[in-house]
């Protein structure tokens, strides 16, 4: 046997991930693509005004429609009418009072999908207009009608720690702004969509496109009033998440199935796309306040942040985004004296949730743009700005307290970003001035935290399972879920490595809750974390078993078994080996149980709500982007022509998987940063289509430059970080500064669409008479109080 088989192993490679082959060939079927005899299609009656009472539903015409087997409103509903998720603030089907367009006032089952839309559309709502507030600043103010009974304000999070009177008399300057950052839709390839098959009233499974099976799992016990064990939640192949499947797709799930339930046959529901992006959640669009100061060297005194986020009109998982924020808003930086407060408010506006990065990108944004500020107003440079207050094997503790264990890479991820993008020469050579293409360089940094905040750790477990078949080939279930993202390759690996296997004989299955524990939701950048420690548990379990059988066959004691390149081998005898597949035949002729279960939970963290000081996270990755572009300032047209990253990623697992996850996180990030704009018109999305909300193709990427960090001292799987979000993060940031760079001005909104990077150069504008005369004041506009309905 080689060398290289008995010490090496599949991590960190570049083999086949095994859910590739199927989806470019198009054999993956989805959703949309599954069907039973007798499946009936569901569609949904839904509010065309965001705030109302309910005073009549006319349902005769839906009801007499050909092909329609069942019409339903809140009172057919068998069990509880919640589908909250946090909080229970939101019904499946409206009952007395429509809070959002889109809202839910009836469900459909026809025989067709054309039948389906067709009867929703001819449901009639008697709705009286009720007065709705549509900022989330002005949703704060006493005046403002309430969306809900209590008032407007959900919850206020905090940071508090050192003494910020103190430190501002240290500070020489002091930056105050108001950024307006704006929300972002999933865009996922593949809408939401569900398949509900009833047994009778007592058990029913549901195959979806989610990214939680086990909220679906809740959520449908709920609404059917029956137990959890009689639902059985399997994760179809899912075509994309980005947090937009966490929360969101137990509300499809739940209306088919109380549909199925009431006509005894499958219901298939899968949304049109333009009623996915009314409805679905968003990530949240936020107003971020800073006033941060820095002494005469640099050297960062204090930061004061206050952060108005739109929660919309269900908290959804608004209030779990907000923590992350919240202890997410200074970034990686040490600063001696902090206060944040960050406000989830209620509006009339589609409901904010999960979205990548979770909170953390839209506070990024903002604590990047002021350190841009703090440099200029300085003279400094904005690289060094960074190196002077950034997080460094010295300086360990982040702005809640917390005590990094080193390495702290983001020196370095800075210092490699810088390299990889030739910073120093490019501000050392003469810039392009034309109006066609001024030039501009920005950094993004970031500090994440992997895996869930402390106050959502009750449900930071996973659950695996792992079956040596008697041919050496490997069943692998875990309760994590792969939407794209590449959780099965990095399952896969990771048994593969740990059973000393080639990854082609290991199958990992989709998640079932009826054979995985409940592992919570995929997100948080925790699914290959997590899912790799319990598979790593379970295979330790599995080796009590298998290495005396090996010791057996090799002649030699169960403690000096290993495992690689298909076969066990004593320590420090590469040449001694039988391969895996033989102890296998071997433990199946024994009848020796050759399955084993694993499960992992993180360790209980120290952390003050109160004050928002402590370990809120298990530990972090870090991550540097720096961004190069060029704006046509005539056009307002930002073009993103490079992107260099430094990603702290602990260990790599599947270089391919993990490269893909950078890339695709830049070009999301980038998306958001200067086209995705969801305009909104008193809670309506205007523009519910990729043909008006714009998101980049393949020909606006740019050219991306990658750098990895590893290093020893994460707790992941074989010390692996999570990479998901910490590679987006930091795009939208760098962007945004670049294009500052570029034009000498301040950008405070975001998306930097052509009608903001034209508005900002104000005067400098070759048009500015023709814009003055027209321009709008979007966010005097949207202050005002709708209460008119």
């Amino acid at each position: 046997m080689s060398k290289r088989a008995a010490h090496g192993g599949p991590l960190g490679g570049h083999h086949e991930r095994p859910d590739a082959r199927a989806k470019v060939a198009g054999s993956t079927r989805y959703v949309a693509d599954l069907a039973l005899p007798g499946m009936l299609h569901a569609a949904l009656a839904v509010s065309p005004v965001p705030s109302a009472r309910v005073a009549r539903l006319e349902l005769a015409a839906a009801r007499a429609l050909d092909g329609v087997e069942a019409v339903l409103t809140a009172g057919d509903i068998p069990g509880k009418n919640q589908v909250g998720v946090v909080f229970p603030d939101q019904p499946i089907i409206v009952e007395d009072r429509v809070r959002m367009v889109g809202d839910r006032l009836a469900l459909v089952a026809a025989r067709t999908p054309e039948a389906a839309w067709q009867a929703a559309q001819l449901v009639q709502p008697l709705l009286e207009a009720l007065p709705g507030v549509h900022d989330p600043v002005a949703a704060l103010k006493p005046d403002a009608p309430s969306v809900h009974e209590g008032g407007n304000l959900v919850r206020t999070f905090r940071v508090v720690r050192g003494d910020v009177a103190r430190e501002s008399a240290r500070a020489h300057v002091v930056v105050e702004a108001e950024y307006h950052i704006g929300g972002q839709e999933h865009a996922y390839l593949e809408p939401q969509g569900c398949l509900a098959i009833p047994e009778g009233r007592e058990r029913i499974t549901i195959i979806t496109s989610c990214q939680c099976p086990f909220y679906v799992q809740q959520a449908v016990a709920r609404v059917l009033g029956i137990p959890l064990a009689a639902v059985r939640v399997e994760q179809a192949p899912t075509g994309g998440g980005f947090g937009g499947k966490e929360d969101y797709a137990s509300e499809p799930a739940a209306c088919a199935a109380v549909l199925a339930f009431a006509t005894g046959k499958p219901v298939r529901l899968v949304l049109p796309r333009e009623l996915d992006m009314q409805a679905s959640t968003k990530r949240h669009a936020v107003v971020v306040r800073h006033r941060w100061g820095a002494d005469r060297d640099g050297r960062l005194r204090f930061a004061e942040v206050d952060t108005v986020m739109d929660a919309g009109a269900y908290i959804g998982l608004s209030t779990v985004v907000a923590e992350r924020a919240n202890v997410s808003s200074i970034g990686p930086y040490h600063v001696p004296a902090v206060r944040v407060a960050t406000h989830v408010a209620y509006t009339n506006n589609l409901f904010g949730g999960a979205f990548r990065g979770f909170g953390a990108p839209q506070v990024t944004w903002a604590a990047e743009a002021t350190m841009d500020k703090l440099a200029r107003q300085l003279g400094m440079d904005p690289l060094e700005l960074r190196r002077r207050n950034v997080l460094d094997d010295r300086r360990r503790r982040t702005s809640t307290g917390q005590l990094l264990p080193r390495p702290v890479l983001a020196r370095e991820c800075l210092d490699r970003a810088a390299t990889l993008a030739g910073w120093d020469e490019f501000h050392a050579r003469p810039r392009a001035g034309s109006a066609a293409a001024w030039e501009g360089m920005g950094i993004g940094l970031v500090l994440y935290g992997c895996n869930l905040h402390h106050g959502g750790q009750r449900l930071d477990r996973s659950s695996a399972v792992v079956i040596l078949q008697a041919d050496g080939s490997v069943v692998v279930r875990v309760g994590l879920t792969e939407m794209g993202q590449g959780n099965l390759a990095a399952a896969q690996t990771i048994a593969a490595q740990a059973l000393g296997v080639d990854p082609a004989v290991v199958q990992v299955w989709q998640p079932d809750t009826t054979t995985v524990g409940d592992s919570g939701p995929t997100v948080a950048s925790r699914g290959a974390h997590m899912s790799g420690l319990a598979i790593l548990d379970a295979v330790r379990r599995l080796r009590t078993r298998l290495d005396p059988v090996a010791a057996e066959l090799l002649g030699c004691r169960a403690g000096e078994v290993e495992l690689a390149g298909g076969f066990a081998f004593v320590r420090g005898e590469p040449e001694r080996t039988v391969p895996v597949a033989r102890v296998a035949a071997e433990m199946a002729s024994r009848r020796i149980e050759g399955i084993a279960t694993g499960w992992h939970r993180t360790k209980a963290r120290r952390f003050d709500p109160e004050t928002g000081t402590g370990a809120p996270y298990e530990f972090y990755a870090m991550a540097c982007h720096i961004a190069r572009v060029k704006v046509d300032a005539d056009l307002g047209l930002v073009r993103v022509e490079e992107v260099s990253a430094a990603q702290d990623v602990g260990r790599v697992i599947h270089r391919d998987a993990l490269e893909g996850q950078i890339q695709g996180g830049i070009v999301q990030g980038m998306g958001w940063a200067i086209s995705e704009e969801l305009k909104l018109d008193r809670g309506r999305l205007a523009n519910p289509s990729f043909t008006d909300y714009t998101i980049p193709t393949a020909a606006d990427a740019p050219k991306v430059k990658i750098t990895v960090m590893e290093s020893e001292g994460a707790t992941g799987p074989f010390g692996a970080k999570g990479v998901g979000e910490p590679s987006l993060i930091p795009t939208p940031a760098a962007v945004r500064n670049a294009v500052c760079d570029a034009l000498g001005v301040e950008i405070d909104r975001l998306p930097l669409t052509p009608p903001t990077v034209v508005a900002a150069l104000g005067e400098r504008h070759p048009f500015a008479w023709l814009l003055s005369e027209r321009q709008v004041d979007d966010h005097e506009r949207l202050a005002t109080v709708d209460r008119d309905g």
